[in-house]
């Protein structure tokens, strides 16, 4: 029946991740494509976009990307194409697979099958993660790789393949995601520290599986410190919080109310103000607002700002999970997991509520749900256990039902424009058109424009990797790629609008927001939003002008 229940939880976990997955989340990022077209290019050449060889980061548009999501999707670029479709592929299918090995690692933690069917059963309709999973969003893959990780890390004093693939999936973890960085040394310390005695040592060092799991995931660690010092750190000095400063004035007005200069350094100096931010976004992940309620701050990873991150019904879980708490000796490792998973997103400059950055709780959080469950299960009759169970079943059917809804009816209305939707019309009816043209410019409020031209028209990668060559964005001062005042990809110029300047060229097209441009611009295409709002206009100056109207 075990695993009967099993194979039905990940048919559903699969049909929810895979159903429509180039249509839905509604819209296609530049990370997403930027993944895409690194996976083609190092399928064509061998090199990333950058023309470097086989990289361990990722310089996408300057922000030093994990590599790992690019070499992933390079069987499924190969398989079908550069596609939507197939860059978020392998994302999918790792989302099935972390539903299964959830449930390996709680029935191995706990030694219940029921609790570990129920596991899997919250992390496969999870909205948290059936989002994460849906896009080629590099954070998801952690969930994967650390649960994977950790259950053979149990195994390790069982077999030497078990030890090797705990290093293995632990020592890849570190190429998923910046988070993933911080948070699997420190679980994977408390696990080590857990499992055998630190007393011991030198006994553990003499053990063959126990080394062997340190020699792979050492290998993975040491390319990961290399990494660091070719990009991988660029995110990590631009995006955290530790230069954050206190308010200019507010030291200046302590003093103007009469406190003492020292008492008014005491009170508004740089460690309190990070301290408080980082305490402030800490709990954020564990407030009633992220859980269940608002849930994400930021609808650009495929997630619905506006709907919980947890159903309203595994509140009534967590408050389970009090019921026996000594259930938790069972594995506390697992509790110290979910409590330092939100330090990277804790330290992160942003809108707060990064969904993203903070997924590396989800298995973890999903096992003490289950725990939850079980501890209220287990103190009811025999009848009335039977009613509990069709009522839960009915209430998150119910509750999927709902966010299903949410997800591939209304998220399109929603998140389109955060999702940067429009891209693929833009930049499909441009390469059908843009022959007779010597120059196509480019808005830079498109965001990072020319990785959508390489994607959507299979750019010969060494073309590309040619053209980069110009794009001098450090000598210049700036971080990302973007920030230069113009680069250029063959025919194609991305730059800030300036429509009096350019529509006194001849032979050109150009492609912006439509408050870049005055009424009577000469469109030739327009892109709407689903919601039937302008999105972007292709100009053709050439034309005669023409007042478009636009529906309000």
């Amino acid at each position: 029946m075990g695993n009967k229940l099993l194979v039905l939880i990940l048919t559903i976990s699969a049909f929810i991740r895979l159903i429509g997955l180039s249509d839905y989340p509604f819209g296609f990022t530049p990370d997403e494509a930027s993944f895409g077209y690194d996976a083609y290019s190092i399928l064509k050449t061998g090199k990333d976009q950058w023309g470097n060889k086989f990289p361990i980061v990722l310089q996408s548009f300057g922000d030093g990307k994990m590599p790992l999501l690019a070499y992933l999707a390079i069987p499924s670029v190969l398989i079908f194409g550069l596609s939507e479709f197939a860059v978020r592929l392998p994302v999918a299918l790792l989302g099935v697979g972390a539903t299964y090995f959830t449930y390996l690692l709680t029935k191995r933690s706990f030694g219940s099958e029921k609790i570990a069917l129920m596991a899997a059963f919250i992390l496969a309709i999870s909205p948290w993660h059936i989002a994460m999973s849906r896009g080629a969003f590099e954070a998801n893959l952690t969930t994967f790789f650390l649960t994977a990780g950790i259950y053979f890390f149990w195994g390790i004093t069982k077999s030497k393949k078990q030890a090797a693939l705990s290093g293995f999936f632990l020592g890849l973890n570190l190429f998923t995601y910046h988070s993933a960085r911080l948070i699997t040394p420190l679980v994977l310390g408390f696990l080590i520290i857990y499992k055998f005695n630190p007393k011991n040592w030198q006994n553990h060092l003499k053990n063959r599986n126990f080394l062997i799991f340190l020699l792979v995931f050492a290998a993975f660690f040491i390319l990961a410190l290399v990494s660091m010092f070719k990009g991988a750190g660029d995110r990590l000095a631009t995006s955290t919080i530790l230069d954050t400063k206190p308010p200019a004035d507010a030291r200046f007005n302590a003093m103007l109310a009469g406190l003492p200069l020292t008492w008014a350094r005491l009170f508004n100096n740089r460690f309190l103000v990070l301290g408080k931010t980082f305490l402030d976004q800490y709990f954020q992940y564990f407030s009633p607002q992220f859980l269940f309620s608002s849930g994400a701050g930021e609808g650009t990873y495929g997630m619905m700002p506006g709907v919980g991150v947890l159903y309203l019904l595994e509140l009534l879980f967590i408050v389970g999970i009090f019921i026996n708490i000594k259930e938790l000796k069972k594995a506390p490792w697992l509790v110290f997991w979910l409590l330092t998973a939100p330090i990277p997103a804790a330290l992160s400059r942003g809108p707060g509520y990064a969904a993203n950055r903070a997924i590396i709780m989800l298995p973890a959080l999903s096992i003490l749900l289950a725990v939850g469950w079980n501890n209220i299960y287990e103190i009811m009759s025999r009848r009335k256990k039977a009613v509990f169970t069709k009522c839960v079943l009915a209430l998150y059917l119910l509750s999927l039902v709902f966010f299903a809804e949410k997800y591939f009816i209304q998220q399109k209305y929603t998140t389109a424009r955060a999702m940067l939707y429009g891209a693929e019309d833009i930049f499909t009816y441009l390469n059908e058109i843009d022959k007779p043209y010597e120059q196509i410019i480019i808005s830079k409020s498109l965001s990072e424009a020319h990785i959508y031209y390489a994607f959507y028209s299979r750019l010969d990668p060494s073309v590309y990797q040619n053209a980069v060559k110009d794009w001098n964005y450090r000598e210049l001062g700036v971080k990302w790629v973007d920030q230069m005042p113009e680069y250029r990809l063959g025919k194609y110029v991305f730059t800030s609008m300036d429509y009096p300047k350019y529509k006194a060229l001849s032979s050109v097209l150009l492609v912006g927001r439509p408050e870049e441009f005055p009424p009577d611009a000469p469109v030739i295409h327009v892109v709407k939003y689903p919601d039937l709002s302008d999105a972007f206009w292709i100009v053709n100056p050439d034309t005669l002008p023409f007042a478009y109207q636009a529906l309000p």
